[in-house]
């Protein structure tokens, strides 16, 4: 009798520590229950706790992206193994429900794509933008870019893809007009700087200011770069009454021994001068390979150079500097200015072109005061219009000789590289003419893609320690109870 009791006295403590475990098991589940839910509230696949946010939009292109309200389409060529595209495609559609996205694997699955656009199977990967009747393509080549100051590869594809995204949703492309008055011999020309401003969504046309009598009335900017002898009376007057009809301009000036009187009649109404010299470096690692081939500074908060500023420099070529009347004069001309590309405090400045020594003399004028190379100037010309003008004292930064320098060379030098592409002249003509156009788009900050830093703010560092902590915590506390109630046996 008394072993029949003791059997199942066993039997029901046996049948209770069952019910407790599988008590303490269902508590598993609602708690992983609970936590999926949590995570799912959370929209933890948001969450990119990197320093450098490469998975996730930076706030400018949020911003910018937030305007579009016409339907957008990314296609994706051959994108199906790039997760990053991808995923920056679902990114763009749940900033924006306008914006969608479709991969494409073969341009036999859409015949159009072939037919418009010239693609076929034998097409490297890109993204193309498309709204109504505009597009833009991007090569998967222009998705990256290295910075040699900090040998880090550089991922631009989020730059490119806004840039495209808006660009598509202009409702036309600003017109850039390049006078060819007076400019100077072919082997400083433009040709290759004014197809990277093609690329990027602009109109790009010559203008004989003397044959067409006047600055066309669809020029949105108006460039002068580097003339090589005076404007005439007539070329200065309708320049002149451009700028007071609130057009937009870039010039681009080599430091010139010479007067050029209605040249500088047209720098007067900025209260600009280009005085004569040129610009030199006492420290040689800024030189690039050349003694008139410098590395300047920028400006890191203007909204033209703060990213370039980020990340790399631009390189000079036989640059000066430019003078300003005073304060008081500037704001009683209505002009304000921002310095853009700025000489190092070890930069000095020599008028003596007959000095050939590499390295500082008596005569030469050390520029330690912040000057400028080039600057972003604002004059107000009544009637609320205001005439912007990006001036630089160097016309060879961008220039087919630059970009060209060297390029034949067989080794792969730093100094040996066309500046436009290894240092960020491109990037800095391309952020002053859309300053000047009045689209930012263009100025994006850069993603580096090296070492990632765990970096995540206050509410999502909670809520990935909730996730890592609930989970582990839930299990040893259930061990806990487990040990205790079979040490009570």
């Amino acid at each position: 009798m008394k072993g029949k009791f003791k059997d199942k006295m066993k039997g029901f403590k046996c049948l209770r520590s069952g019910v407790v475990t599988a008590l303490l098991m269902i508590l598993v589940i609602i708690v992983t229950i609970a936590l999926n839910l949590f995570v799912s509230s959370k929209n933890i696949s948001d969450i990119d706790v990197t320093k450098e946010k490469i998975y996730s939009l930076t706030q400018e292109s949020l911003d910018k992206i937030s305007s579009v309200t016409k339907d957008t389409k990314l296609i994706l060529y051959k994108m199906s193994d790039n997760t990053e595209v991808i995923n920056y495609a679902k990114l763009y559609n749940k900033a924006n429900s306008h914006i969608t996205y479709e991969e494409v694997s073969d341009a036999l699955e859409i015949p159009e794509l072939q037919e418009k656009y010239g693609i076929s199977s034998s097409t490297d990967s890109l993204i193309i933008a498309e709204s109504g009747e505009r597009s833009k393509l991007v090569s998967y080549n222009d998705f990256y870019t290295y910075d040699s100051d900090t040998l880090k590869q550089l991922d631009v594809t989020e730059q490119k893809i806004t840039n495209a995204i808006l660009d598509v949703n202009l409702s036309e492309n600003p017109k850039i007009y390049f006078s060819t008055n007076h400019t100077s011999d072919d082997s400083q020309n433009y040709q290759i700087a004014k197809e990277v401003l093609k690329n990027e969504a602009n109109e790009i046309e010559d203008v004989d200011l003397l044959v067409a009598g006047r600055v066309p009335e669809d020029c949105d900017v108006l460039v002068i770069t580097n003339i090589s002898e005076d404007l005439t009376e007539f070329e200065r007057n309708i320049i002149i009454d451009y700028i007071n009809q609130g057009g937009d301009m870039m010039i681009m000036q080599n430091p010139k021994d010479a007067n050029y009187p209605n040249f500088q009649a047209i720098l007067d109404l900025y209260g600009a001068s280009l005085p004569n010299g040129m610009m030199y470096e006492q420290n040689t690692s800024r030189e690039v390979g050349y003694t008139n081939i410098v590395i300047p500074e920028l400006n890191k908060t203007s909204e033209i150079t703060k990213y370039i500023a980020s990340s790399q420099k631009v390189a000079i070529v036989a640059g000066g500097i430019i003078n300003y009347k005073s304060d008081e004069e500037l704001e009683n001309l209505g002009v304000t200015k921002e310095d853009l590309i700025i000489a190092s405090e070890t930069a000095y400045l020599r008028t003596d072109s007959s000095i050939t020594s590499q390295t500082i003399t008596q005569s030469d004028q050390l520029l330690n005061n912040g000057e400028a190379i080039a600057s972003a100037l604002t004059k107000d010309v009544g009637d609320g219009k205001t005439s912007r003008l990006v001036l630089s004292a160097n016309a060879m930064f961008v220039s087919d000789w630059l970009i060209t320098l060297n390029s034949s060379s067989s080794t792969s030098s730093s100094s040996d590289r066309p500046a436009i592409n290894f240092y960020k002249n491109r990037e800095f003509l391309i952020n002053s003419i859309s300053y000047l156009t009045g689209r930012k788009d263009n100025i994006v900050l850069r993603k580096d893609t090296g070492i990632l830093t765990y970096a995540p703010t206050a509410k999502e560092d909670a809520v990935v320690r909730n996730i890592i902590a609930i989970l582990p915590i839930s299990i040893i506390l259930l061990g806990i109870v487990v040990w205790l109630i079979r040490r009570r046996k």
